[in-house]
């Protein structure tokens, strides 16, 4: 596509598909990422607690009602085979970091690691990077390990939920 009528139509497109979204999520004047808001949502409604007031909090966009805070992202693929990764970072500070998982535009899980649990959660995922108290350098591979074995990692601190399709 390289007339720029079509192009000027598909962001049309985009833009009513786009504010449609953000409104069923509450935020509809947002001008973030809508992947992003519906990820700290998501993370609210799996969590609970309340999100941060600024919705640009440097270091956490969630409060539990323990008063753990947690970091929330998204990783997101266009399918199966995966081209993005993502670095799991607790050196901010946060105490639990949630990570949205996407696949084809169809959000698959979303994953909560516990600062606490990290280590533990690299051995058992055989990692050699550095930094395995507070980074996770997660994969395909390490997501579908999870997936498989809820339980297992579930006792390192890691809570898996399921939600779409895959």
């Amino acid at each position: 596509m390289t007339d720029r009528t079509e192009l000027v139509e598909a962001l049309g497109a985009y833009r009513t598909a786009r504010r449609r979204f953000l409104e069923a999520l509450g935020c509809d004047r947002s001008n973030r990422d809508p992947l992003a808001e519906f990820a700290e949502r998501l993370a609210h409604a799996v969590l609970g607690g309340k999100l941060a007031t600024s919705r640009v909090q440097k270091g956490y966009d969630l409060v539990t009602d323990d008063g753990e805070t947690v970091q929330v992202r998204y990783l997101a693929n266009s399918g199966d085979t995966w081209v993005n990764e993502h670095l799991v970072d607790f050196r901010p500070g946060c105490d639990r970091y949630a990570l949205l998982v996407v696949e084809d535009l169809d959000a698959r899980s979303m994953l909560v690691f516990s600062r606490e649990g990290l280590s533990a959660v690299c051995a058992a995922l055989g990692k050699r990077h550095g930094d395995q108290d507070t980074t996770l350098q997660f994969t395909r591979a390490n997501y579908r390990a999870i997936a498989a074995e809820p339980d297992r990692f579930g006792r390192h601190g890691v809570t898996f939920v399921p939600l779409g399709s895959g």
